[in-house]
């Protein structure tokens, strides 16, 4: 069995660790087929009399590139404005949020979840890869990873709402303070879908262009879309803004006590949705990304969990003319970051940069996925030396340093890491679940030195 610890940006980050954790060599002999590893629908397959719903991996991808109608690009928003607000944005984001919701079921039931399909066109696609992890991969019903786990605390006032974020351990309500799993699925639209095909053809081997530089397909073109669906163990007895969330299914970890759950043992349970991320590629913004992230509160009158569903605020820079990434001294208000007006316990990310309810309180949603590079095809990637260390560092937040200099600037692809380092690290335009792509495929095809933690899918 395992502690569980809370991990920055969840768990693209632990299956990016992951493979690092155990040093590899280059493999010998017969391996599984790439394009099987890659394209499996979940690491276990369902029991034979399971009757519930059943995730199919959406890998069809445009073979050529779409257009996609993009109404909020045609909203009238500032970038550069030194006192933004959120009325400035409010209609931007809505655009964006009924685009993600079209002809979904508004209560998102088990029995449907969530419907790759709109009105007879497939409209979303999930990313490769994501069903070789034997620890934190796909699972069957939903097709959910897991990412992240959090301690009951992080949920209440005095804990994100404070800015403050809650260790697993701490003292905490009857002397026990919970650990609950986070459960996610993302999910790219057609013109995001278009260069996942391209990054991550029908072989699962990633291809790339310029001598191995970069990722074919890149950088996401106008008019993508990417979501993502997390889910908490936490029901509402423990959090009782959960009430009248989602109530999926999903073949999670066995827990065995409040804080501790089985490494590889795994069983149904049910998550509900705590938080729904939002990005989509705006020409406009200096990283030619925009960010949102809503949150569940079943406090409020809504009749849908949809209708239940609030933004948190935006976030299209990583401000970097503020702490830490200046000193304290010269530091300036958020120029880059908005805040919604809510009335939900919440933290936000560093210095109140945007992030989301289940996100690490010391980085942010631009921050972090801005990081997303991947080693040399084939190589699995060590944090820090082959690639960007994105989830966690010495002082990350706590003091103006040159590693928090980088990690709260400005830069599009295919711009390398603003350190300077990373020479051969490839860009990957900020999708961490293509560097996630890119790392197991690297660990699949290698050979440990040291055995995985739990067996991998298809070994």
């Amino acid at each position: 069995m395992r502690s569980l610890m809370h991990v920055a940006c969840g768990m693209l980050g632990l299956l990016l660790l992951a493979g690092a954790a155990h040093a590899r060599e280059p493999a010998a002999g017969k391996s599984a087929d790439p394009a099987q590893l890659a394209f499996r629908d979940a690491v276990n397959r369902p029991p034979g009399d399971w009757d519930g719903h059943r995730f199919a991996l959406s890998h069809q991808y445009p073979a050529t590139k779409p257009t996609c109608d993009a109404p909020w690009l045609r909203q009238e928003v500032s970038f550069t404005d030194p006192n933004p607000s959120w009325d400035q944005w409010k209609a931007y984001i809505q655009a964006i949020v009924d685009y993600v919701w079209e002809d979904q079921d508004p209560n998102l039931p088990d029995r449907l979840g969530w419907k790759v399909a709109v009105k007879g066109k497939v409209r979303w696609f999930h990313v490769p890869w994501m069903a070789y992890d034997g620890q934190r991969g796909r699972e069957y019903v939903h097709g959910l990873t897991n990412e992240l786990s959090t301690a009951e605390s992080t949920f209440r006032g005095g804990g994100r709402g404070s800015g403050r974020h809650h260790l697993p351990g701490a003292v905490a309500v009857d002397g026990v303070d919970p650990l609950f799993e986070t459960w996610s699925v993302g999910m790219y639209n057609p013109c995001g879908a278009w260069s996942l095909g391209q990054a991550v053809p029908h072989t699962g081997v990633p291809a790339t262009t310029d001598g191995g530089a970069l990722a074919r397909g890149l950088p996401f073109p106008e008019g993508t879309v990417v979501i993502k669906i997390l889910n908490t163990t936490a029901d509402e007895k423990a959090v009782p803004y959960l009430k009248g969330s989602t109530n999926w299914s999903a073949d999670g970890h066995v827990q065995t006590s409040p804080t501790q759950y089985e490494t590889c043992r795994r069983a149904v349970t049910k998550v509900h949705m705590v938080q729904m991320d939002i990005a989509v590629v705006d020409p406009r913004s200096p990283t030619r990304w925009v960010y949102s992230t809503l949150a569940y509160d079943g406090r409020l009158p809504g009749p849908t969990v949809r209708s239940r569903l609030v933004p948190l605020g935006v976030q299209w820079g990583s401000d970097g003319l503020t702490f830490p990434a200046v000193p304290q001294g010269q530091s300036r208000p958020l120029r880059e970051t908005i805040h919604a007006p809510i009335d939900l316990p919440q933290h936000y990310g560093c210095q109140g940069r945007l992030a989301g309810v289940v996100d690490q309180a010391n980085s942010s949603c631009v921050s972090c996925h801005m990081g997303a590079y991947a080693a040399p095809v084939g190589v699995v990637g060590v944090q820090g030396k082959d690639v960007p260390a994105i989830f966690t560092f010495d002082d990350i937040c706590t003091r103006n340093t040159p590693d928090n200099q980088a990690y709260f600037s400005d830069y599009k692809y295919p711009a390398g890491y603003p350190s300077g380092a990373f020479k051969t690290a490839i860009p990957l335009d900020s999708s961490l679940q293509l560097a996630v792509a890119f790392q197991q495929y690297a660990v699949a095809t290698t050979r440990p030195t040291n055995p995985p933690i739990c067996p991998p899918a298809g070994r």
